[in-house]
């Protein structure tokens, strides 16, 4: 599966954008790789590569 599959995928599932579904996860939830990709049944390098794409990961550090 392509990556534009997954989040088509998880739109669908969650009625947000897929940048919204990551942030919620990713940092406001403060989830891992391995434990956000699993909550939300996709692989890790699919978790990360969203991670990437909306550069989430300075977001991430400014909560600790």
């Amino acid at each position: 599966m392509e990556f534009a599959e997954y989040q088509r995928r998880l739109e669908k599932q969650h009625g947000q954008p897929i940048e919204q579904i990551m942030r919620d996860t990713y940092v406001e939830k403060d989830y891992g790789p391995a434990t956000g990709a699993q909550a939300l049944g996709i692989p890790r390098q699919v978790f990360m590569h969203f991670v990437h794409e909306f550069n989430l990961k300075p977001d991430k550090l400014k909560r600790l």
